[in-house]
This record gives C-alpha cells, sequence and structure tokens, in this order.
C-alpha cells in the first residue's frame, strides 16, 4: 500500500507540474500571438516502467537492455524497478487495478489471463498493424518465428488477443542414475512403454522406484497429447479429453505408483535429492535442477537425456506481459519490447537466463551459436534443445490454471484408492468445464 501511495503521489505530482506547465505556455501564447507560429513545443519523453523480481544476471541484463534503449532514443524513459518476491503478484494486480503501476512484468501466459480478463492487459496487435502498414514487420516477423506449436502460448487466448510474449525457454529433462543404468543394460526411455519397462526392472532387481514425476501435471498434459485426445475446446469452453483413454491413463498411472515401479510422493524435500541418495532412479522434471543434482559418494554417477517427447514436448515459456496505463505508455511498453525481443537482445536476454531462446530469427546471432556450442557438459539445455521443434503449449482462456490443478488433483485421489479412475475422471470433467465456463 505504501508503494501504491507513492506512486500516487508522484503522479499527482507530475499531473500538478504539467498543469502548471501548461497554463504559462498558455499565458505565454495569449501575451505574444505574434511569436505563436515560432514556438517549438517539445514532446516530454514518456516513462515506462518495468517491475520485476530478478537479481543477478537476469536483473543485470534487463537493466543493460533498459540503458542502452534510453541512450538511442528519445520518446520514450524505461524505467526499470525491483520489487520484493513476496507477495509481488498482489502488489503489481493492486497497483494496475488502481491505475498505476508496471506497464510490463515478467510471467507466464497464464498470468496474462486474469489482466486480459479485467481489461488491465494490453492487446498489441493493434501496434502490429499500425507498423505493418507503415512497413515495419519487426514484431510480426519475431512471432512468426516462434515454432509452430509454441504460437498457442502467444495466440491462444479466447478473444484471439495477443497479451504476452515468451522471453525465454525451459523444458523438462530425463534425469537418470546412471551407474544403474548401466549395470542393469538399461538405456533412457523414449516413450511411456519403455518408461514402464525400465522403471519395472529397476523395481524389482534394486527394490526402488524408477520412476518419480517432478511435473506431474506437465506429464499429463503429455500424455492427453501424445494419444491425440486434444485439449480444450476453446470455441466451446470445455475439455476434450475426459474419455476411456484418460481413465487409462489414471489407472496405468495409479497401478505402477501401487506396484512400486514410479513413486508419487518425494522421499526428502525434493526429487533431485531422493535421485542424489538413490531413493529413486530416474525424474523428469526442469532443465534447471542440472545445477541442484549433487550425486552423495558411492549413489552412482548422474546421467541426463531428453525427455519423451513424441509430437508434443512440455515448453515453459516465461516472459513479458503489457499490462494497460494509457495510450502513450502503452505504445512505449510495445515498442521497447519489439527492441527487447530482437534478435541479438532476445539472445542476450536467453543467456542471462541459463535458457533458451524461442525464436527462430536468433538461431543464426553468432553470441548464440558460441553460447550453445560452449554450454559445460554438466548442463541440460542441450537435452531441451532436442525436443525444441516439438515444443508446445496450450490456450490460455479462462480457466485454463484452473483445468491444470484439477488433472493432478483428480489423480491423487485414484492413486489413494479415494476413486476408481473413471469416478475421478467423471469429476474432472465436470470441474474442467465448470472452471473453463467461469464458474
Amino acid at each position: 500500500m505504501k508503494k501504491i501511495l507513492s506512486i500516487l503521489s508522484v503522479l499527482s505530482l507530475s499531473i500538478i507540474l504539467l498543469a502548471s506547465c501548461s497554463k504559462k505556455q498558455a499565458a505565454s501564447n495569449a501575451s505574444s500571438t505574434s511569436n505563436a507560429a515560432e514556438t517549438k513545443v517539445t514532446k516530454n519523453p514518456v516513462t515506462v516502467e518495468i517491475w520485476h523480481t530478478y537479481n543477478g544476471k537476469q536483473a543485470a541484463a534487463l537493466n543493460d537492455a533498459a540503458d542502452r534503449y534510453n541512450a538511442n532514443q528519445t520518446d520514450y524513459i524505461i524505467k526499470v524497478i525491483n520489487q520484493d518476491y513476496s507477495g509481488f503478484a498482489d502488489t503489481v494486480y493492486t497497483a494496475v487495478a488502481n491505475g498505476v503501476g508496471p506497464s510490463i512484468i515478467f510471467n507466464y501466459g497464464t498470468t496474462a489471463v486474469d489482466y486480459a480478463n479485467e481489461g488491465l492487459a494490453i492487446d498489441i496487435r493493434k501496434y502490429i498493424e499500425e507498423d505493418k502498414k507503415k512497413g515495419d514487420t519487426k514484431m510480426q516477423d519475431i512471432i512468426d518465428s516462434l515454432p509452430e506449436a509454441m504460437k498457442t502460448d502467444v495466440l491462444g487466448f479466447e478473444d484471439g488477443g495477443i497479451y504476452y510474449l515468451p522471453g525465454c525457454t525451459t523444458g523438462p529433462v530425463y534425469f537418470y542414475n546412471k551407474t544403474i543404468f548401466d549395470e542393469l543394460g538399461l538405456v533412457p526411455p523414449t516413450n511411456w512403454d519403455e518408461l514402464l519397462a525400465v522403471s519395472k526392472t529397476i523395481y524389482e532387481k534394486k527394490g526402488i522406484p524408477g520412476f518419480h514425476s517432478d511435473g506431474l501435471v506437465d506429464n499429463l498434459q503429455e500424455m492427453i497429447m501424445h494419444n491425440g485426445l486434444g485439449y480444450i475446446d476453446v470455441p466451446n469452453k470445455k475439455v476434450t479429453f475426459c474419455g476411456d483413454k484418460m481413465v487409462e491413463i489414471y489407472q496405468w498411472y495409479a497401478d505402477n505408483c501401487k506396484a512400486g515401479y514410479f513413486s508419487f510422493n518425494v522421499i526428502n524435500k525434493y526429487a533431485s535429492e531422493d535421485l542424489a541418495n538413490a531413493n529413486i532412479a530416474s525424474f523428469s522434471g526442469s532443465c534447471v535442477n542440472d545445477q541442484y543434482i549433487k550425486m552423495v559418494e558411492g549413489k552412482g554417477q548422474l546421467g541426463m537425456a531428453p525427455w519423451i517427447a513424441g509430437d508434443f514436448y512440455t515448453a515453459w515459456n516465461r516472459g513479458p506481459i503489457f499490462l494497460h496505463r494509457n495510450d502513450d505508455v502503452d505504445r512505449g511498453a510495445y515498442e521497447f519490447i519489439k527492441f527487447f525481443l530482437s534478435a541479438e537482445n532476445a539472445v542476450k536476454w536467453a543467456i542471462a537466463n541459463s535458457a533458451l531462446c524461442p525464436y527462430g530469427i536468433a538461431a543464426d546471432v553468432p553470441e548464440y551459436k558460441e553460447y550453445l556450442a560452449n554450454l559445460p557438459a554438466s548442463s541440460a539445455l542441450p537435452y531441451v534443445q532436442a525436443n525444441l521443434k516439438v515444443a508446445g503449449s496450450f490456450p490460455n482462456v479462462t480457466g485454463s490454471a484452473a483445468v491444470r490443478r484439477a488433472l493432478e488433483e483428480n489423480l491423487n485421489y485414484v492413486v489413494d484408492g479415494k476413486m476408481t479412475a473413471k469416478e475421478a475422471v467423471a469429476i474432472l470433467e465436470k470441474n474442467c468445464n465448470d472452471a473453463l465456463n467461469g464458474k
């Protein structure tokens, strides 16, 4: 609240100063009409605020981009403001709802849905079209260079608007105990049947679960897509996957957990610790786990491989969300992000985040080629990159976040024996469709 009041005070002061300047200008014009035609009014630069919770390399890269943009044009001033991570989402929403706060934040597309529904986000299509009429296709080229399956993340809002753009990309990787796999003559799985076979062998030979999902919702979504079940029928506001095959998927996963082949809950605090201590033989999880898995001496060697992809791979794209202030500020936010996501700058942002750049326009940038060529052997990014051509995403619509939550919640009931798979899927369908219809 103190931040909001402070911002309101600054805005009030700015309004007073602008009003004062206007009065002085009007008085000057009235007293000297002969010189009015010779008077040139200089437009003050518009301030665009970015609020974020980054630190280290990410914060430095964001500040550097703003400094370079500010130094090369005079229409806008980009002001980068670091905020406390705790309560950040609520702080931003309260500020924006009250007509103050940032024009840009960085998050996932699902976060943009709430702002868009409340009329608090900017649909940048109008600026793209205005640019194209002037022969400027830079932003359109940026969006067009996304992998086809990933475009849903940008173009999948229910009203067709564009309120968010990916900034950088990460994804799941298969982490495994290479020592155990080598001893048993196993190789990392490339499909779900192989995952079961590997996990069953490990459980029968070593007495530990062969697999744990450190991103269960994502894995369920992948199985849905790999089985050709579709996902959300956006026009009709309903899910398409709640049939007999979804019952099979729930039953299959629950049976493997009950048999001990899969681990449903972690033993330690994180799956990375379970793998490091040989409590499990493998898990699928974010590529950033490569920074945290420290194999305990005598428990085996770490191995990494591409996660099961088929024709659909889960990509996690975090990037700028455009929040509404006023027409001048909104245009400034768009112009900065057009600069920020240009090939060379998009590469700098990906590198700062130890991530991949989702845009095809970056592929031939020398700095990006050098970055990928010199990734350390301990990096999991090459295994994300191996699947990027089939990376996909889901529509960002009202209720889409609730659909994700319901997928995992109802599987829990089956694993715990509280429901049959058929009962759970029936409830899943109702919960999902209610959420998509705003109930």
